[in-house]
């Protein structure tokens, strides 16, 4: 149950590190390798190192895919882990519409400047929207959703749609056109803070056929291995069954020649 755990997590390119597994209070997935038997694993906590942080994924829907496997749909969330009313509790951690990633871009870049979000603001509340002067974006689920596809008995991650932005706070200072039109003038204006989308990650990311194969087998085995299991214990337990009647007959029949056979068990004679 320990495989695929992030113990430790080191770079050179920002001071965030971390080399103890209670830094976390969840345990921490490094993204490769899974747990099998995710049937009662409603989340996962998978670390993203471009980030330097977590990324939660839920679990959603089991859907049938790749010819009739049986796959667990995960939906991947934005969580902030220092926020958590319960540090025990993952569903007490709030899931925010981004998450402040600038230290993680650049030492020397100051807090609140890069922001991680969903492409197009897929979810957002309208708080945030407002908030940051976001205008102008229809997203969907199709195109702008984050999800990750598990076979559910192995672990084994079979489809991620890696969708994710990256974003820089600004603030808009209006200006205007000189009357000659040769240079940019100050106005009287306040200005404008706004979210802007720098980056938009799209990424689709599938398991080799080879797997696929293997897995498609593994689970009509375990499909269809119940009903022959249930059909071999059925036959058995009437073999058993005759088996035991036949023993039963030789032996009634057995004690039925010795008596007919020994005169002390024949009945006096009047």
């Amino acid at each position: 149950m320990e495989k695929g755990q992030v113990l430790a997590f080191t770079s050179e390119n920002v001071p965030f590190s971390f080399s103890s597994p209670d830094f976390y209070n969840f345990t921490i997935y490094d993204g490769l390798t899974f747990v099998p038997m995710m049937f009662d694993k409603p989340s996962l906590n998978i670390f993203q190192p471009d980030f330097c942080r977590p990324i939660n994924v839920k679990f959603n829907k089991v859907i049938s895919m790749f010819g009739g496997i049986d796959i667990h749909e995960y939906v991947i969330r934005l969580v902030d882990f220092t926020q958590c009313t319960d540090p025990q509790d993952i569903n007490t951690c709030p899931e925010l519409d981004k998450l402040d990633v600038s230290k993680c871009i650049s030492a020397s870049i100051p807090d609140n400047t890069v922001f991680l979000s969903k492409p197009h603001f897929y979810g957002s509340s309208n708080e945030t929207m407002t908030e940051m002067n976001i205008e102008g974006f229809t997203p969907t689920r199709d195109q702008h959703e984050a999800l990750i596809y598990f076979e559910p008995y192995s672990g084994t991650p079979v489809r991620a749609h890696h969708r994710v932005q990256l974003n820089i706070e600004a603030i808009i200072d209006p200006m205007r056109q000189s009357e000659d039109g040769s240079e940019l003038e100050t106005t009287k204006k306040k200005g404008v803070k706004r979210l802007l989308p720098l980056v938009w990650i799209d990424q689709e990311v599938n398991v080799d056929d080879a797997t696929i194969r293997t897995l498609r087998m593994v689970h009509i085995a375990l499909r269809h291995g119940k009903w022959i299991i249930m059909g071999f214990a059925i036959v058995l337990i009437i073999i058993i069954i005759a088996i035991m009647e036949i023993v039963a007959r030789r032996t009634s029949k057995k004690e039925k020649i010795e008596r007919n056979g020994n005169p002390e068990s024949a009945p006096l004679a009047q």
